[in-house]
């Protein structure tokens, strides 16, 4: 029984249990039957007629004893309590009321304490989480940073206009790695914080789709001389998407967020955007008036996302299926009405088929991903190490044992 009560006490759902066990062998179990207590310990308590009367057979104690067990192992600890309590009066012999004594102890302590059982993967997820990010979004923020430097590298190129291939080349490759190498300093100086990179990414997205919303609208709004040129066009691209990247990071910072919440805002952005824009063009055959509504739609979308987010939490996985539905949604619908219209398709129908499935892509994977689990700001504390010592007393098959339980919170 020593074992299977050793394993019972180390069953601290919140804590960490380290046991020291100094087995002493006294031989208490052995000589309880023979020989009569001393002046030195406490006489057990004796029990009355009526308690002798009311005392359950052999067998209905053995029962009642498996029921107190089984609710103790499963945490109901202050139900245990009553029924240890009921039994250690009834107990046949001193054995059962010493392991019934112990037991009893360990279960008042736990439910005074407000224990409860959990599993590993609970105590895991119970632990605080550092507020720092995660290798998926450092990976992300190294690509997307190596993207917007070679980017950077093509703006001077329009402008200086090389006459030689390795003029077009070193730029781009020389500013991704300079904007690689700003991300390397910052994470290994000043940290980022959790979803803190993905805010940036998100940023850097919305400001990229925002320039080319926007452009296009200009471009189509606009002829003749108040065109733009590509130096204009591939500077206001680069300022939108890096200003974008620098906005999402500095909100993550002091405002806090997590990857699925700075995800789902870029990607509320881009659908809202997407379906809008193409729905709001299929009405009207200019193309500035979809653009337009495309560009309003856009910046409400962010807005909407960022305070949803915020209430629903997802995940980033939850977000990125979202995403897959939109991206499938847009496919099949639109595959479909090109297949049915064979060589006559319509622009306007064209447009009305991928905005509807689009919309119904995002709707299904908000759906069917609504049980997924959330993802909360972490925060920097930390709880401290308390412990406490707390001596028991294990019966073992030739006396007894010494247990200390060294219990710390985590």
């Amino acid at each position: 029984m020593a074992p299977a009560l050793l394993s019972t006490l180390g069953m601290r759902p919140t804590q960490v249990i380290i046991f020291a066990v100094a087995l002493v062998a006294t031989p208490l179990l052995a000589t309880a039957e023979t020989s009569k207590p001393s002046g030195a310990h406490h006489a057990p308590k004796q029990l009355s007629k009526a308690d002798v009367a009311a005392a359950p057979s052999a067998s209905g104690w053995d029962a009642a004893y498996a029921e107190a067990r089984t609710d103790m192992l499963a945490g109901h600890f202050p139900a245990a309590v009553q029924k240890f309590e009921a039994l250690l009066l009834t107990a046949p012999d001193p054995a059962n009321r010493l392991l019934v004594a112990e037991l009893l102890a360990a279960c008042r302590t736990w439910a005074q304490g407000g224990f409860v059982l959990a599993t590993p993967t609970q105590l895991a997820l119970s632990k605080p989480m550092v507020n720092r990010r995660t290798l998926d979004e450092l990976a992300i923020l190294y690509t997307n940073a190596v993207f917007n430097g070679v980017y950077a590298g093509i703006v001077i190129d329009v402008y200086n206009k090389p006459s030689s291939a390795a003029g077009y080349i070193l730029p781009p490759l020389g500013l991704a790695a300079v904007e690689a190498g700003i991300v390397a300093l910052v994470d290994n100086t000043v940290g980022f914080r959790y979803g803190v990179p993905q805010s940036t990414v998100s940023g850097m997205y919305i400001g990229y789709e925002e320039a080319l919303v926007w452009l296009l609208w200009h471009d189509a709004h606009y002829t003749g001389p108040d065109k733009w040129g590509g130096k204009a066009v591939a500077s206001l691209t680069w300022g939108l998407g890096t200003a974008g990247a620098l906005a999402g990071g500095i909100a993550g910072t002091f405002l806090g967020t997590t990857p699925g919440r700075a995800a789902f805002m870029g990607s509320a952005a881009l659908w809202s955007g997407a379906v809008v824009g193409t729905l709001a063009g299929a009405m009207d055959k200019k193309a500035d008036t979809g653009l337009l509504a495309a560009g309003i739609a856009l910046n409400l979308g962010a807005i909407g996302g960022a305070l949803l987010g915020a209430q629903v939490s997802p995940s980033i996985a939850r977000v990125r299926f979202i995403d897959l539905g939109g991206l499938c949604g847009g496919l099949l619908v639109g595959g479909l009405y090109f297949a049915a219209a064979d060589r006559n398709p319509r622009p306007s129908g064209a447009a009305v088929s991928l905005g509807l499935g689009m919309a119904a892509g995002v709707a299904a994977g908000w759906f069917f991903t609504r049980h997924m689990e959330e993802d909360f700001p972490r925060t920097e504390s930390t709880q401290s190490a308390m412990a406490s010592v707390i001596p028991t007393i294990a019966p073992a098959s030739n006396g007894a044992g010494m247990v200390l339980g060294i219990a710390g919170a985590l």
